[in-house]
């Protein structure tokens, strides 16, 4: 058989390939945008006013910087506070101007409590209201008619209307509920409709993960959820590519169940409550900078309702429902909507929920991440060893082998048909599949995939301990010690899988595979790494008891061949011996006819 259809190293270096495919374009293609703790003055400075046709065209005039400046300095703030977050609402238009997480685990570098809201501008503050068939105007000011610290009401009445809006936390984790209520004074029918508007500002320094590293942990998409179908875009998916109507949203709909801005660990979703919105809006645009080099990018989104016609007197009320927190599944959950979406599970989304659900209830009983991450790694390999036993017995075969394929590849070193010729039948003469690595390895990718994007995006191993220096489970190991460990490992793993090429390319690949792999897993998180070398630790362990009990059982059945050997022989003397010497023949003596 040719060299080329010699699979079984090409084949076990699959994943690795594969992984570093990911990241590469995880880093080449254009980055997914988001900021933790994006300075918000930044984001108003910074982020110039939208032309027309962008995304708040229903917005009124915009006033002047200086007069946003004023307000800014004299707008009155009010806040809500659960055991999870503290959210701080504007009495300039009653949109979030700040949101913190609490939680020791969600501090930040300076050991600030997590920001979700990334810019103070009021127009792009995140959940404000956009009116269609009343205008409120630019400078104008809401007053607050009631104040506790689970409840907002906040009134304006103008052009012929009277507009409530009430915030209120809800029982669920990281919840809220805003509700609008618009009473037509004006003796006409009225067509009323609603937008709810959440912007989020990016800078382009804090984009980009390295090129062998995990995904910035500030990258986000827009998310737009209908009916059963996710819209996840990016920044470059989402900014404007016809130069003649620059900056159009895209959007969706009908039947939207929400849309949501959303980082790698957090989220802000919006969703209708009792009921689906008629659309939603998504846009990204370049702020600050040059064209070719703006400073960041603002995110935009827009959940916007069908318009209901409210007669004289009558009232029209929206509601919508708020999450602002990190993706917590279990929460996320609770808070319904589909917005368990949220969550990027990748390409193999269903295995990787299932990998998911399983890492939670094993820290359930353990208490420790670290601790579940080395059960779960040891389940899934207990799991898989019916297709990794038949690629080790293979493999075993093929190192009991490796003396002739030696003395193949020496004696047909120049000749590529009788050396594939000499290799086939030799894998004939001793049965011996050199595809059979194949099928295990291929079935093992997709659970690879799975554990990858888990162990990347899980908001439990944010900033969540193992022992030792590995404080923060979703971070790079501060002391590379994981990395290096699992070199050894790959090492260790590729001299005891058996190489069917000649001994100079044979060593290029036993150090260049480790090299590899301790390569990427330096800049990729700690829990990641973890499960990476828990599994190369038990591979290596189910190789070395399979090659024992390979030899073990040819051992035997080499004694039982010599014994039988013996056996046959014992008996064919046997055999011999009882059996009687017949006698010779008697010869008849000729008589001599006598003369006549």
């Amino acid at each position: 058989m040719d060299e080329r259809k010699q699979p079984p190293v090409a084949l076990m270096m699959l994943p690795l390939l594969a992984l570093g495919a990911m990241l590469a374009v995880q880093y080449f293609a254009p980055p997914k945008a988001q900021t933790e703790q994006a300075p918000a003055g930044e984001a108003a400075v910074q982020a110039p006013e939208l032309p027309e046709g962008g995304s708040r065209e229903t917005l009124p005039a915009q006033i002047s910087p200086a007069e946003a400046r004023s307000r800014a300095d004299s707008q009155n703030l009010y806040r809500l506070e659960s055991d999870r977050f503290v959210a701080t609402f504007t009495d300039l238009n009653t949109a979030m101007v700040s949101l913190q997480v609490k939680g020791e685990r969600y501090l930040d570098e300076e050991g600030e409590p997590f920001e979700l809201v990334t810019t103070d501008k009021e127009r792009y503050l995140p959940l404000a209201p956009v009116l269609s068939g009343v205008k409120i105007p630019a400078d104008a000011r809401w007053r607050l008619v009631e104040s506790s610290n689970e409840r907002l009401r906040f009134e304006w009445a103008g052009d012929g209307a009277s507009v409530t809006r009430t915030w209120e936390l809800a029982e669920p984790p990281y919840q809220l509920l805003s509700s609008i209520e618009v009473r037509n004074d004006d003796p006409r029918t009225r067509s009323i409709g609603l937008g709810i508007a959440s912007a989020h500002y990016v800078r382009r320094a804090d984009e980009k993960g390295g090129l062998i590293g995990r995904p910035s942990p500030v990258l986000s998409h827009g998310i737009c959820q209908q009916g059963d179908e996710t819209f996840r875009e990016d920044r470059e998916d989402l900014l404007s590519e016809d130069e003649t109507r620059p900056m159009q949203p895209h959007s969706y709909g009908p039947g939207i169940e929400y849309v949501a801005l959303s980082s790698v660990y957090f989220a802000i979703i919006a969703a209708p409550e009792g009921g689906t919105a008629e659309r939603c809006d998504m846009l990204s645009t370049d702020r600050g900078g040059t064209k070719d080099d703006p400073d960041g990018s603002l995110f935009e989104a827009k959940l916007v309702y069908a318009p209901q016609e409210v007669g004289s007197g009558e009232s029209a009320t929206f509601r919508t429902a708020v999450y602002a927190g990190p993706k917590d599944y279990d929460a996320l959950q609770e808070f319904g909507h589909r917005a368990s979406e949220v969550i990027d599970l990748g390409w193999f989304s269903f295995i990787a929920r299932g990998m998911s659900w399983l890492l939670r209830t094993i820290y359930g009983f353990i208490g420790n991440w670290g601790v579940a991450i080395i059960l779960l790694t040891l389940l899934v390999r207990v799991l898989l060893l019916p297709f990794v036993i038949p690629q080790f017995r293979n493999m075993a075969k093929q190192r009991a082998l490796k003396p002739e394929i030696d003395k193949i590849n020496e004696l047909y070193k120049d000749d590529r048909e009788k050396k594939g010729a000499a290799m086939m039948e030799l894998w004939r003469k001793h049965k011996v599949n050199p595809l059979g690595g194949c099928l295990p390895v291929l079935l093992q990718m997709p659970i690879f995939f799975a554990l990858y994007q888990t162990l990347s995006t899980s908001i439990e191993l944010y900033h969540a301990p193992f022992v030792l220096w590995w404080t923060d489970l979703s971070s790079p190991d501060p002391l590379y010690v994981l990395p290096i460990v699992l070199g050894a490992l790959m090492f260790i793993q590729q001299k005891l899988t058996p190489v069917q090429m000649d001994a100079a390319q044979a060593k290029v690949m036993l150090y260049a595979m480790p090299l590899m792999m301790t390569f990427f897993m330096l800049l990729l998180p700690t829990g990641l790494c973890l499960y990476m070398v828990t599994s190369s630790a038990i591979g290596i362990t189910q190789q070395r008891y399979m090659y024992w009990k390979m030899d073990q059982e040819t051992s035997a059945l080499a004694t039982s061949t010599d014994e039988t050997d013996d056996d046959d022989a014992q008996a064919a003397e046997t055999t011999e011996a009882a059996t009687p010497k017949q006698a010779k023949p008697r010869r008849k003596k000729r008589t001599r006819r006598g003369r006549a």
